[in-house]
């Protein structure tokens, strides 16, 4: 399935690195839902091969009850055993041709970029949207692989495809991303490291629903 504007959203990133030992990740997971993303992106590279499956499973049905998209991030193998909605590659991995053999053409394929001229590459070559990131606060130096919200709103302006502002964005930075364009954000610390996620979720849910 493709996206539509409202699952962009909140993207909550999950991933078990943010979570004290007392919460599994599918718990986690409900939580968020419960509070307020609008599509769940899984992102773990750290649980061994059976247990991300287990969970892969687990949250994809969970996301099926909640009527809430769930994507993979970096595994097609996996969004395509699991039936996830949609993939999210490193723009270096992105093979458009590759993804769509193995995982069809009806479902969304997100490419993560961190500069415009990489965004306008990505949409060429088939991307279905676009997350942005790590994005930088505006009035700090500008840290090595990061995007300032003005590089985000210039790939806006070049791309026809959606464009979610991906990385380093928590309550108080968001705002600065009003006017820019963008179809929502995506969350991982900024959600699973909080002691409330739900709370969290909900909170950035209604601030991105302002500033979009």
């Amino acid at each position: 399935m493709l996206l539509k504007k409202r699952e962009m959203q909140l993207i909550a990133v999950a991933d078990s690195v943010f979570l004290p030992d007392d919460i599994t990740l599918h718990d986690a997971v409900n939580r968020a839902i419960n509070g307020g993303a609008s599509t769940i992106l899984l992102r773990d590279f750290s649980l061994p091969e059976e247990d991300y499956m287990r969970e892969a499973v687990r949250i994809k049905i969970m996301c099926g009850m909640h009527d809430v998209p769930f994507l993979i991030y970096g595994n097609v193998e996996a969004a395509e055993a699991v039936d996830a909605d949609g993939i999210v590659v490193e723009f270096k991995d992105f093979n458009s041709k590759e993804i769509r053999r193995k995982f069809g053409v009806d479902r969304s394929a997100g490419v993560v970029t961190g500069s415009v001229s990489d965004a306008v590459k990505a949409e060429k070559e088939g991307a279905s949207f676009l997350l942005m990131g790590p994005v930088s606060h505006k009035g700090k130096r500008k840290k090595k692989g990061t995007v300032n919200v003005e590089e985000v709103e210039e790939a806006c302006s070049k791309v026809s495809i959606p464009v979610v502002a991906y990385g380093g964005i928590a309550d108080e930075n968001l705002n600065e991303l009003r006017g820019t364009g963008i179809f929502g954000v995506g969350v991982g610390n900024g959600i699973f490291g909080s002691e409330d996620i739900a709370e969290a979720a909900g909170s950035l849910r209604k601030l991105a629903i302002d500033v979009l």
